[in-house]
């Protein structure tokens, strides 16, 4: 897991209520979507497999002036770009962001912004699901949004021991029912 920042610390213990505690907290895996790099990167192999056969095959003895070698070589640019592009950008988006878990509240933070950015009572979650992922983490989605037509999971993306928080939220719901 990584490390948290005392900056970090400082603002998540500032953030909460005098009469909450913090049962967890956590920062997502620097993982981007398995399934959008699983499918860039199959789609390379093959624009390489391709540019490799073309070659090969001995149709062209001059690659320059072969119109199909240099549309496979200018596509398969474009693809690492725009890998290392949302790479970089995830990065970038997921490092500042971490988790709390609290006796009232479940809370996201942005660190750079130095603020919450998303809070959820325990008696407003109507969803609460976890997502497993090959890499031993998991999303826990507690709740949804509708944006310009698209729905929108939140919820902790990529944290690990996902099983055990998921556990620690249920036993703060299941105590809060009981209360009533």
């Amino acid at each position: 897991m990584r490390k948290f920042q005392k900056a970090e610390i400082d603002l998540l213990y500032e953030s909460i209520e005098p009469n909450e505690e913090v049962l967890w907290r956590g920062k997502p895996r620097l993982i981007p979507n398995i399934s959008f790099l699983s499918t860039v990167g199959l789609a390379l192999i093959s624009l390489i497999i391709l540019l490799v056969f073309r070659l090969i095959s001995g149709k062209t003895t001059n690659i320059i002036d072969d119109w199909f070698s240099i549309t496979l070589i200018i596509i398969i640019i474009v693809f690492v770009l725009y890998f290392a592009l949302y790479t970089h950008r995830y990065y970038r988006k997921m490092s500042d962001i971490f988790y709390c878990i609290t006796s009232n509240r479940l809370l996201i933070f942005n660190s750079r912004k130095k603020r919450i950015i998303y809070s959820k009572l325990y008696p407003m979650i109507k969803i609460l699901r976890l997502k497993r992922s090959i890499f031993d983490n998991g999303t826990i989605v507690f709740d949804i949004e509708f944006d310009d037509e698209r729905l929108i999971e939140i919820g902790f993306n990529n944290i690990e021991n996902a099983e055990e928080v998921l556990d620690i939220i249920n036993h703060q719901l299941h105590h809060l029912r009981s209360k009533q």
